[in-house]
């Protein structure tokens, strides 16, 4: 009694060279994209650096009108008393102020 077998069928070097090529391929691909140091990442940090950058610059800008504000307040007593009367109601020794309120349409 003699037991058939089946022939096998033998995969092709190639395509098994292509198959792991391919895997391998894969794998890299994906470390590059999603690593700590992936173009995913340096994506979302190139990002928030030019958030920050933005966000200097607008500080600078503020700084800059902080300090203009802070001069004027130092040095120029026309623009003290402009201040001071506008803001804080302020009014010279027997100067009597009268306040005027805008009509409303109910």
């Amino acid at each position: 009694m003699s037991v058939k077998r089946k022939p096998t069928k033998n995969l092709n070097p190639k395509l098994i060279r292509v198959g792991i090529g391919l895997i391998v391929f894969v794998l890299i691909l994906f470390v590059f994209v999603s690593g700590p140091r992936g173009t995913w990442q340096l994506y979302r940090t190139d990002r928030e650096k030019q958030k920050l950058v933005d966000e200097i610059r607008e500080l600078e800008f503020k700084k800059a009108e902080l300090d203009s504000e802070r001069t004027r307040l130092l040095n120029d007593p026309e623009y003290i008393e402009k201040i001071a009367r506008e803001k804080y109601n302020m009014k010279k020794e027997g100067e009597k102020v009268s306040k005027i309120e805008k009509e409303t349409d109910n």
